[in-house]
């Protein structure tokens, strides 16, 4: 493939930043406990909850925050961990606040979906902390 000559400078700069960017995240990650990846996705998921299920369940957008706070709590996370699973709380909590502004049936539907999910990340970690 090639690039014409105003297009090399783009793609030189975005490969240096990925290639630097992803290389300390590799090295943090190998000390980050094995269900990571699900503690964060449940985040985002209490995130999204916290804006989604209010809109279209009435339910109180605070007991959502207390669930998070909760998790962190249990978690007993260091601050930088602490930081990345609440900056993914708050990035899916933006991320649909600012796409839905009333409940429609796709806000529903992702609404059904998250709490199916939030469960099923939460059974999953129930079990790896009770071994």
């Amino acid at each position: 493939m090639t690039f014409d000559a105003k297009a090399r400078p783009f793609i030189l700069m975005l490969m240096l930043t990925f290639s630097q960017g992803s290389m300390p995240a590799r090295a943090a990650d190998n000390n980050l406990p094995p269900y990571e990846q699900n503690l964060r996705r449940l985040s985002s998921v209490v995130g999204a909850l916290m804006y989604l299920d209010p809109l279209c369940n009435q339910s109180d957008p605070k007991d959502w925050y207390f669930h998070m706070a909760a998790l962190l709590e249990a978690e007993n996370a260091d601050d930088s961990r602490t930081r990345q699973l609440k900056d993914r709380f708050n990035k899916s909590y933006q991320t649909f606040s600012h796409t839905y502004r009333s409940c429609n049936e796709q806000a529903r539907k992702i609404t059904e979906l998250y709490h199916a999910e939030g469960q099923a990340l939460l059974t999953t970690l129930k079990l790896k902390h009770a071994r």
